[in-house]
């Protein structure tokens, strides 16, 4: 009887109606938001980026999985923030503490956390990551009241994106493959990924076997190697001190057979912003690499 109370108590939200809040639609329904939310709480990498982004710092977030650590781009910026764990298991105690007056999260990742995040705080969920990333600026951003500032973001967006287009037109529309060496896979990055929608919106090329839908190809056999097949290719790797499996290929005889020309036209990208980061600072800072990739790109 008591831990069925204590459950029923958990889960009753305890956010009344109130005349100074406003309605937000999201994913998992419609939450009432105080005019300035002051205690923000963000439940994955894309919802720090957003509010680090509009200028507001939260009281909360958890970090990429087995990182264990904010990502590294967005450190200099956080106040003493209080790690709530991983995306997909935040520490649902350490967060009720808080008491924050708004959380941030996904269907994806949170949506069956729902009940027990309403009942700590108006949540707003955006329904996917990633690719979404823009409208989930815009959702958050509603959440946030904070609209005018996340259209400027997207307008400095497609005005750096137009000089991108430019310049990729000048070196003849190269070809972008984007590889990420996992420990157990590589990936290539295909249209619905946060990168994939990126370097579409920037109208950049992408070889034939990445224009297809889906998140991402995943490669297990150094015998696949040729797949990275861009004329350019990005490389990211995700926690090298773990071990990274395209450096064990790069010392396989299937990496030697490749031509020069591939071997060489690799770019190392930090993952930090290419990977975690899935917000608009992160894909800022994307488009500045891609710039000095291009510009340094020589055509044969």
């Amino acid at each position: 009887m008591v831990i069925t109370r204590l459950l029923f108590l958990l889960l009753l939200p305890l956010a009344v109606a109130r005349a100074d809040c406003r309605p937000v639609t999201h994913a998992m329904g419609t939450s009432c938001v105080s005019e300035a939310p002051q205690r923000v709480a963000v439940l994955d990498s894309g919802e720090l980026d957003v509010l680090l982004s509009l200028g507001l710092q939260p009281v909360a977030a958890t970090t990429p999985n087995q990182a264990g650590q904010f990502p590294t781009y967005l450190r200099n910026q956080l106040a003493p923030t209080v790690d709530l764990g991983v995306p997909q298991e935040p520490d649902m105690e350490r967060l009720s503490a808080l008491k924050p007056d708004l959380i941030l999260g996904s269907k994806l990742r949170h949506g069956r956390y729902y009940p027990i995040l309403a009942s700590i705080a108006p949540t707003v969920l955006s329904e996917h990551i990633g690719a979404s990333w823009a409208e989930n600026l815009h959702l958050f951003s509603l959440a946030l009241n904070q609209e005018k500032q996340a259209k400027l973001w997207l307008q400095a967006f497609e005005q750096r994106c137009t000089r991108i287009r430019q310049l990729s037109r000048q070196k003849q529309n190269p070809t972008v493959s984007v590889v990420r060496s996992m420990q157990s896979h590589i990936r290539l990055y295909l249209a619905d990924s946060f990168i994939g929608n990126v370097l579409e919106r920037c109208g950049l090329s992408r070889p034939t076997t990445q224009q297809e839908a889906g998140f991402a190809i995943r490669l297990r056999s150094p015998a696949t190697i040729h797949q990275l097949d861009g004329d350019i290719i990005l490389l990211s790797e995700y926690a090298p001190e773990r071990g990274s499996l395209i450096r064990r290929w790069q010392r396989s005889g299937f990496w030697t057979q490749l031509q020069a020309p591939i071997r060489n036209q690799l770019y190392r990208i930090d993952d930090s912003w290419w990977m975690l980061g899935i917000g608009p600072t992160a894909a800022l800072r994307i488009l500045d690499d891609l710039e000095q990739i291009l510009t340094a790109y020589d055509v044969d």
